[in-house]
């Protein structure tokens, strides 16, 4: 679930890998997976990482929130695996990227509560 509606959620990261087919997708997501669940959920100011397949198989989208630029900025200066997750990325067949696009929130807009009708 993606919190759109939490203001704290002030910087997100969309990262998008390029793969050649779905089961690339699946080998990828298994790899970023491992690497947030050791560590990065862990970081201060991280909020969740969500991760998304193209339909089409030919990319993965991380789309991860953070409370601030900054919180996400240290937390790379804190991971032990940085450069073995690089390799490894760098390393995949199959594999182009990734390509990183920062974004801050400036206004966010949550869904109306839904009643049922009698």
């Amino acid at each position: 679930m993606v919190d759109t509606d939490r203001p704290e959620a002030g910087f997100i990261a969309i990262v998008t890998l390029r793969t050649d087919g779905p089961e690339t997708q699946r080998q990828l997501l298994d790899l970023l997976v491992r690497d947030v669940e050791a560590w990065v959920r862990h970081c201060p100011g991280f909020i969740s990482a969500n991760y998304h397949f193209s339909v089409d198989g030919t990319r993965l989208v991380n789309y991860a929130q953070w409370t601030s630029e900054e919180a996400y900025r240290e937390s790379f200066k804190s991971n032990p695996r940085a450069g073995a997750l690089r390799q490894a990325l760098a390393g995949m067949p199959g594999v182009q990227g990734p390509e990183m696009v920062a974004y801050t929130l400036q206004r966010s807009i949550p869904a109306a509560e839904v009643t049922a009708r009698t």
